[in-house]
């Protein structure tokens, strides 16, 4: 009975002690670390630390976009002038039809118009000499025309038998005379040329060439762009949407004499198609090295099949757009109600 009350005691001692030794390691620990019952000194400082990096990580994701977005709609959305003169304004002339073989569709128009808002073009006025109703692009435009980028004019009056004079020249003289006084400077092309200035490829070249040229010769009211040609079978169109970037070869150097002008407005007196006829100053070709037409003709030369020896002899590979193609691609969503319009081939 003595043995069992000595055991009892002793190890009811040696239980306090060792709980108090604990206890004090305890204390002592949190006394060091401030541990607290909730967290962990290392849970605590990882939590801490993914939360900041997360979170600087969001914001920086979501400044980049908003930047994005703001670079995009300076160009593809920008605000008309104040004193309602454009600075730089085109003028085409266009049918689009189911038998054309170089396939330029509705979408090929929509992208044509995109990369000259990015050029720096303010506004295009359309003349669309469709032979047949159900070729009329009108309503393809009608969000650009609602945006004031586009004027529309229905121009299938003039359509048929199409004729240079007739149906062209009378196009662009009809803009001189009805619109002329609502630009300083203006562009005459087709929807397969693209005006392009290999050492500029930033929004807005355009308006900074023709300031700086103008700054440089100003006796020059008519600038005329050189003709390359992009030729050959085009890449496929699932992976390059865009004509610019699935026609990738180029003549080696100007390709004819079938230049294309940039003009002062008010001193045009008569449309031509190559050239326009000025009552002040003088025309001058350019240096295509600081600004040319990119031309973009395909395989018809080849008659819409493989690429041939000749073509490939008189071509080089051009990659010389890339990064306006990469601009243009990431500024898709944001400049189009949806980015079908340029993307999906369609007649109207």
């Amino acid at each position: 009975m003595f043995a069992l009350l000595m055991f009892t005691v002793f190890t009811t001692m040696h239980f306090r002690g060792n709980s108090k030794a604990v206890h004090s390691e305890y204390n002592d620990v949190k006394s060091d670390e401030h541990v607290t019952n909730e967290e962990s000194p290392s849970l605590k400082n990882f939590f801490k630390d993914n939360r900041g990096t997360t979170s600087t990580a969001y914001e920086s994701t979501k400044l980049e976009e908003s930047e994005q977005k703001a670079s995009c709609l300076s160009w593809c959305r920008r605000k008309p002038p104040s004193n309602g003169v454009y600075f730089l304004s085109a003028v085409l002339l266009v049918r689009i039809y189911a038998t054309d073989k170089a396939r330029l569709s509705t979408r090929e128009l929509a992208q044509w118009l995109y990369y000259l808002s990015y050029a720096g073009i303010e506004h295009v006025y359309v003349y669309d000499s469709y032979v047949f109703k159900n070729e009329s692009q009108k309503q393809a435009l009608d969000f650009l025309i609602k945006r004031g980028f586009v004027t529309y004019i229905d121009w299938s009056h003039k359509a048929f038998p199409y004729s240079v004079a007739g149906t062209q020249e009378s196009a662009y003289q009809h803009c001189f005379d009805n619109y002329g006084n609502k630009s300083v400077w203006q562009v005459s092309i087709d929807i397969d040329e693209y005006p392009f200035c290999p050492l500029d490829v930033k929004s807005n070249f355009m308006q900074r060439f023709i300031a700086n040229y103008a700054y440089e010769q100003p006796d020059v009211s008519q600038i005329t762009m050189q003709n390359f040609l992009f030729l050959g079978k085009p890449l496929d169109e699932a992976e390059h949407p865009l004509l610019i970037d699935r026609l990738r070869r180029r003549t080696h150097g100007v390709s004819n004499n079938l230049v294309k002008p940039i003009y002062k407005t008010k001193y045009i007196t008569i449309a031509g198609v190559h050239h326009h006829d000025v009552m002040y100053g003088h025309s001058e070709d350019a240096d295509y090295r600081r600004i040319r037409l990119n031309h973009y003709w395909g395989a018809r030369l080849q008659n819409w099949g493989e690429d041939t020896p000749e073509t490939l002899a008189k071509t080089r590979r051009d990659d010389s757009m890339q990064e306006i193609v990469d601009n243009l691609l990431k500024c898709d969503t944001v400049c189009f109600p949806s980015s079908s319009i340029i993307y999906k081939f369609r007649l109207n």
